[in-house]
C-alpha cells in the first residue's frame, strides 16, 4: 500500500507545480499600432488682440470694473481705482514737501545770521587792527621794551583773530550749502513721489482706445483683475481680442509632457460643445513648467495651439476646452504594459517564460505612453512575458 501511494503523491506535487506556474498571468508580445498621445485642458483666447494696461507709475486699488465680455465702444470707462487712499498719500507727500521747504529757508537764515555775526566780528579787528597800526610806536625812547612788546603781541593777536574769523566764514557756508544739499535731495525725491500721485489722480478711469468685445487679461497665476485687488503699473488689465482669428491655450501636466514639440497634431473639444472636435496644431511650446494656480505646487507646460477651423459662434474667448496631443502618430512596433517592465542597476529587463519557469532577459526600451511601452530589442513576436513578478526566476544564462 504505502508503493502505491508514493507515484499517487509524486503526481500531485507535480500537478500542483505546474500550477504554481500557471498562476502567474503572462503576455504574449507582438507588434501592434503604437501612438503617444498626451492629454491637457484649457481655453479658447485670440491669437491678435490689443491689450490695455494699467496707467500711472505707482500701484493702485481697483474700486470698479465694467462687466467682463461686454461690448465697449473707444473711450469708454472700464476701470475705475480708488482715490482714497492716493488722496491721503499725496497730502502727505504735499506736507513733507513744505516742510523740507521750511527746513531750507531756516539753514539760509541762520546761515545769514552766523555769517553778520562773523562780519561784525571782522570789522571790530579791522578797527583794532587800524588802531595798533596808527599807534604803535617802537621807538624805546617813548615807550618802554614791556610797551613795546605789548604792542606786537596785539598786533598778533589781532592777525590770528582775523584769519580765525575768514575760516569760520568758510566753515559756515561749507556746513549750510552741505545741509541744504541733503535737504534738496530729500526735497527732490519727494517731490517726486508728490508728482507721481497727482499723475495718479489724474488717471483714476482707464478708457478703452478700442472698439469691441471686453475680455479681462490673466496675470501668470490665471487670476483676473478683480474689485479690491491692488494693479501694478505696466499690468495688462483687459483686451479687446480679434474674433476672426481665434487659438487654443493649453496646459500640460509637467509629469505628462512627453516629447511635446512644435508642429505635432492637436484635436480640441469645447466643453460647452461636446459633439464637436477641431483639429490644430502646436506653435509653441513653454521652455519650462509653472504653476498656474496659487497654493498649488503642481507644474504645467503651456502650449499654444493654431487652429486650422475658425467659428465665431462657436469659439468665444475664456471657453475651456480639453486637449489631445498626437506625440507619435500610430506606428506597428513591439509594445508590452509597463507594468512587465522592471529595473535594476541601470538597466530593464522582463521576465520571459520558457517552459516552466521563467528568466530574466534584458531588453532595450523606447518610447512610452500611460499604458504601454515599446521594447527596441530583447524580445521577439510571441514571446510570453510575467504581467507580475513570479515567485521563483533565474537570471538568464545560470538556467543550469
Amino acid at each position: 500500500m504505502r508503493y502505491v501511494l508514493l507515484p499517487i503523491a509524486l503526481l500531485f506535487i507535480s500537478a500542483c507545480g505546474e500550477q504554481t506556474t500557471q498562476t502567474t498571468p503572462v503576455f504574449e508580445v507582438e507588434a501592434s499600432d503604437f501612438g503617444i498621445q498626451v492629454s491637457g485642458f484649457g481655453e479658447i483666447e485670440a491669437a491678435q488682440s490689443q491689450k490695455i494696461f494699467s496707467p500711472g507709475r505707482r500701484p493702485m486699488t481697483l474700486a470698479w470694473l465694467k462687466e467682463e465680455n461686454s461690448y465697449v465702444e473707444a473711450g469708454d470707462v472700464i476701470a475705475r481705482f480708488d482715490a482714497q487712499r492716493i488722496q491721503k498719500d499725496s497730502r502727505a507727500e504735499e506736507l513733507e514737501l513744505l516742510r523740507l521747504e521750511q527746513e531750507i529757508l531756516k539753514s539760509v537764515a541762520q546761515q545769514r545770521e552766523q555769517k553778520q555775526e562773523v562780519e561784525s566780528d571782522q570789522i571790530f579787528v579791522d578797527h583794532e587792527f587800524d588802531f595798533v597800526e596808527r599807534f604803535a610806536i617802537d621807538d624805546i625812547n617813548v615807550y618802554s621794551q614791556l610797551e613795546i612788546i605789548d604792542t606786537f603781541a596785539n598786533r598778533d593777536f589781532l592777525e590770528a583773530k582775523d584769519g580765525f574769523l575768514n575760516w569760520k566764514e568758510s566753515s559756515i557756508d561749507q556746513q549750510h550749502d552741505s545741509q541744504i544739499a541733503v535737504l534738496d535731495i530729500r526735497k527732490s525725491g519727494v517731490g517726486s513721489k508728490f508728482e507721481q500721485l497727482q499723475q495718479a489722480l489724474s488717471s483714476l478711469e482707464v478708457v478703452s482706445p478700442f472698439s469691441g468685445l471686453l475680455v479681462f487679461e490673466k496675470d501668470r497665476r490665471g487670476e483676473k483683475p478683480a474689485v479690491g485687488q491692488t494693479i501694478f503699473p505696466g499690468r495688462p488689465i483687459a483686451q479687446i481680442p480679434n474674433l476672426d482669428n481665434m487659438q487654443a491655450k493649453v496646459f500640460v501636466q509637467a509629469n505628462d509632457a512627453i516629447d511635446l514639440a512644435e508642429g505635432q497634431s492637436v484635436d480640441i473639444v469645447l466643453d460647452a460643445f461636446p459633439g464637436k472636435v477641431f483639429s490644430g496644431e502646436v506653435k509653441q511650446v513653454s521652455g519650462f513648467p509653472r504653476s498656474i494656480e496659487r497654493g498649488n505646487p503642481v507644474t504645467y507646460f503651456e502650449l499654444i495651439v493654431t487652429l486650422l477651423e475658425q467659428d465665431k459662434n462657436m469659439m468665444q474667448p475664456g471657453r475651456k476646452l480639453s486637449a489631445s496631443i498626437k506625440v507619435k502618430a500610430p506606428t506597428p512596433t513591439l509594445v508590452v504594459p509597463l507594468q512587465t517592465l522592471h529595473h535594476e542597476d541601470g538597466n530593464s529587463y522582463v521576465f520571459l517564460q520558457q517552459g516552466d519557469r521563467f528568466i530574466k532577459r534584458q531588453v532595450t526600451s523606447g518610447r512610452k505612453n500611460l499604458h504601454l511601452v515599446e521594447v527596441t530589442s530583447g524580445l521577439e513576436s510571441g514571446d510570453l512575458i510575467a504581467l507580475a513578478q513570479p515567485a521563483n526566476s533565474t537570471v538568464e544564462g545560470d538556467e543550469g
